[in-house]
Order: structure tokens, then C-alpha cells, then sequence
């Protein structure tokens, strides 16, 4: 009697054990293809911003009376701007709007105008998934949906547990990009200033 529940005992860990597995690989594999799919979206609508803007000229951040940042709706979402950073190839879309859930880097706040603009993103596929390249003195260029092309330098780079405007906020630095480390609990923290 004993032995004949242990056996239903054994079936029934045994079959839940394959569901457990079979819903872990299903759910690796959803992660996987939406992270493949984001990338792919992030490079299409990088090219399409890059068909509707002017001609790029190099322009150097100064205040206006008014600095809000004029964006360009794509599916739905807004967008401000592209990241480029040349050594990477990497030509980043910019969300125009924190509160709205995406699955691009996002303007956090500020503007690139009075240099005071922070930019989020994660090291996922299809933003800064080259981020433990990233080096003191890279080159770094905003273009705007005016067509005006910001060149900046990173000068300086930090690990940190969190993200707030502590953190962020630093008058040395014209562009700040942080970056959430989706693989550890971290952010890396990116300063730039205007390349001139």
C-alpha cells in the first residue's frame, strides 16, 4: 500500500517537474524572441527618423526661451531624437516619454538644449547591449527631429544601485545616460559634455 503511493507520489513530482521545465523553456524562449523583436523595431525606427528629420547640421546646445523638445509619433509612441554612438554602429531611437511604458531608451527628464538631459535605457539587445564597451572618451551624437546634431564625449563613468537624480544630476556633464543592468543589480551611469 505504502509502495504503491509512493509510486503516484514519484508519477505526479515527475509530471509537474516536465511542466516546470517545458513553462521555464517556453518563457526563455518569449523573453528571448521579444528582445529580438525590440531590437529589430529599435533599428526600423531609427531609419524612419532618420527619413523624416532635415538634414543633420552639427549645432551646439543652447538655452531657448522654450525647451521642450518637438517629437515625432511612430506607432504610437514619441520620439525626440536618435543616440548614435559611432564605434559601436549603434543607432539608438529615443522614447520622448518616461511614464509611457516602452522598449527603447527614453528621454528620464531635461532637455539637450540647456543641457540637462538624462536619457534611460537597459543592456538589452536593441539599446546599450554593447554598454560594457563604453569608455571614457567615446564619442557620442543626439540628433534632435529639427535635424540639429549634438557631438558630445563621454568623461566619465559610474556603477550604481540606484538611479536617482542624486545620482544623475551632474553639473559637469552636458548629456547623462544610465543604463539598468538587466543580468545584476545595477545601473551604469554615463556623463557626457559637448564635444566643441
Amino acid at each position: 500500500m505504502i509502495s504503491r503511493k509512493n509510486d503516484v507520489f514519484r508519477k505526479i513530482s515527475v509530471v509537474i517537474g516536465v511542466c516546470l521545465l517545458v513553462t521555464a523553456i517556453v518563457l526563455l524562449v518569449a523573453w528571448q524572441w521579444n528582445i529580438h523583436t525590440s531590437a529589430r523595431n529599435a533599428k526600423a525606427y531609427a531609419g524612419i527618423i532618420r527619413e523624416r528629420i532635415p538634414e543633420p547640421q552639427g549645432a551646439i546646445p543652447e538655452e531657448r526661451r522654450d525647451n521642450t523638445m518637438a517629437t515625432l509619433s511612430i506607432d504610437g509612441t514619441d520620439f525626440v531624437g536618435l543616440l548614435e554612438f559611432p564605434r559601436y554602429a549603434s543607432v539608438l531611437p529615443i522614447c520622448g516619454d518616461w511614464g509611457n511604458p516602452t522598449k527603447y531608451p527614453c528621454r528620464f527628464s531635461g532637455s539637450v538644449y540647456d543641457r540637462t538631459m538624462q536619457i534611460g535605457g537597459t543592456s538589452q539587445a536593441g539599446q546599450y547591449d554593447f554598454y560594457r564597451d563604453i569608455s571614457v572618451g567615446d564619442r557620442v551624437f543626439f540628433t534632435d527631429m529639427e535635424g540639429n546634431r549634438f557631438s558630445y564625449t563621454v568623461t566619465d563613468i559610474r556603477y550604481e544601485k540606484n538611479a536617482d537624480q542624486t545620482t544623475l544630476q551632474r553639473k559637469d556633464a552636458s548629456l547623462t545616460l544610465f543604463i539598468k543592468n538587466i543580468y545584476a543589480f545595477e545601473y551604469i551611469i554615463i556623463y557626457c559634455s559637448v564635444q566643441t
